[in-house]
């Protein structure tokens, strides 16, 4: 399809310099200066390319960031709610305790799934860093609120607990934002 529109507009380029030259009434010089050829040549070109080639790769980079970012500000979402579920100072019943195991299972796959998307998205930039520091802190939240034992009624998270988890979650917060930031100013 793309090639028959470029034939197109060359005919109807054509078609357009023939039907000029029909007409007495426009003057037209006998000599062609290959100047204003070539920079017409060019400018073509220049009008074509530009759109097809440079726009698309660099609309499929903004695709890129965009769907990192989306999946980013998610996780920094469960986040969010494993953190106020457990700075609750409610008992946590057994149901609200498999609600903050299960999205911290959640959040370990969703950060899988961003890890590889940034490996795939060659931005040209290392994010090993950031990377081992959100899995770091994500294992260590995990394991922080994890519980090995049964969840009794009555159960809450002990103070130090919730102290620390508020800590770690500042934590993840902050190094998934300078994610954002530096995926944002990737090539």
């Amino acid at each position: 399809m793309r090639y028959f529109i470029y034939f197109f507009l060359i005919c109807l380029g054509i078609m357009i310099g023939i039907a000029i030259r029909h007409y007495h009434n426009v003057p037209l010089a006998e000599t062609i200066n290959l100047v204003d050829v070539a920079t017409l040549v060019v400018t073509v070109f220049l009008a074509v390319y530009i759109p097809e080639v440079l726009d698309r790769k660099l609309q499929g980079q903004r695709d890129k960031k965009i769907l990192i970012d989306k999946r980013i500000t998610e996780f920094q979402t469960l986040q969010r709610k494993i953190n106020s579920l457990v700075q609750d100072d409610n008992a946590i019943n057994e149901k609200n305790y498999m609600t903050v195991k299960n999205l911290l299972d959640v959040s370990e796959h969703k950060l899988e799934t961003i890890f590889t998307l940034i490996k795939y998205a060659n931005f040209g930039t290392s994010f090993e860093d950031e990377i081992t520091d959100i899995e770091y802190l994500s294992k260590k939240h995990r394991d922080l609120l994890v519980i090995e034992n049964e969840v009794k009624m009555g159960f809450h998270y002990s103070y130090e607990v919730q102290q620390k988890e508020e800590e770690l979650f500042n934590k993840i917060d902050k190094t998934t934002s300078l994610l954002l930031f530096k995926i944002s100013d990737a090539e």
